[in-house]
């Protein structure tokens, strides 16, 4: 293990071109295949090398990366018979790129802690498919302040702005799940103006140009052509907007907090 290398586990939407843009920056990225074949093999053909299972990355790599879906399948590749936790030590940093809840990572983090002494960093990133791929993306950042320092030049590899939050996992996390009921609310209230003035048979982008000068301007006003065509190529984004709008959901209920807009933006997911 060097400090050139990295692993990687989740090569979907944004995990691919992530990790691509790793090694462009001259990093050696070793992989294991989590769901599909097709960004493994383009992977491959780029130079990265992959092991037979999340256990061989933990003893190749002492720096991990996982961008997976959810909870559920980051609890696999930790906990599994052959995952991450039958080879992590203290000389280990695994970095949580997904988007999960705060209690779920304080929880990961204590057992990966107790069971192996290793460093476990929550990093979600915002930036969307198009920012992975031209390494222009945001990192939120909770963890131990030195594990995050060793890090950093991974980070710089694929963003621009890295924030480290605070010492817990839990504060990247919760301002990861904040800033996305934000966004996915916007995007909520644009798909319903758009069906209104569509109604009055206004063009649609003749609302969006209209909203870029005016108070209703918005990140999403200004990349609805892009987030338009990234649904409807892939329909399955609705169920990660779900996802990150239950998991915010979730953790407001815990903590006695009342959110009418994210359950109302819920519902459009």
């Amino acid at each position: 293990m060097t400090g050139n290398t990295v692993g990687w586990i989740g090569l979907g939407n944004m995990g691919f071109p992530m990790a691509r843009n790793l090694q462009k920056k001259g990093f050696l990225v070793k992989i294991v295949g989590h769901l599909r074949r097709e960004p493994m093999e383009a992977l491959k053909r780029e130079g990265a090398e992959e092991v037979n299972s999340p256990r061989e990355l933990a003893h190749e790599c002492n720096v991990i990366f996982s961008m997976v879906a959810n909870e559920e399948q980051t609890e696999q590749i930790v906990f599994a018979e052959d995952g991450l936790l039958q080879e992590l030590t203290n000389e280990h940093t695994l970095i949580i790129c997904s988007t999960l809840t705060p209690h779920y990572c304080a929880s990961l983090a204590e057992r990966v802690k107790r069971a192996s002494d290793a460093q476990v960093i929550s990093a979600p990133v915002t930036g969307a498919p198009w920012g992975a791929e031209s390494a222009s993306l945001t990192f939120m950042v909770g963890g131990d302040r030195s594990a995050y320092e060793k890090c950093v030049p991974f980070f710089e590899a694929m963003g621009e702005h890295i924030y480290h939050i605070g010492d817990n996992v839990e504060a990247a996390a919760a301002v990861k799940l904040a800033h996305n009921l934000m966004a996915l609310a916007n995007g909520a209230a644009v798909r319903e103006a758009i069906s209104l003035v569509t109604k009055a048979r206004v063009e649609v982008g003749t609302l969006l140009q209209i909203a870029k000068f005016g108070t209703a301007d918005s990140y999403v006003v200004r990349n609805w052509d892009n987030i338009a065509k990234l649904n409807k190529k892939h329909p399955e984004m609705n169920n990660i907007y779900r996802k990150d709008l239950q998991y915010a959901l979730d953790f407001a209920n815990r903590n006695g907090l009342d959110l009418p807009l994210t359950k109302a933006a819920s519902q459009q997911y």
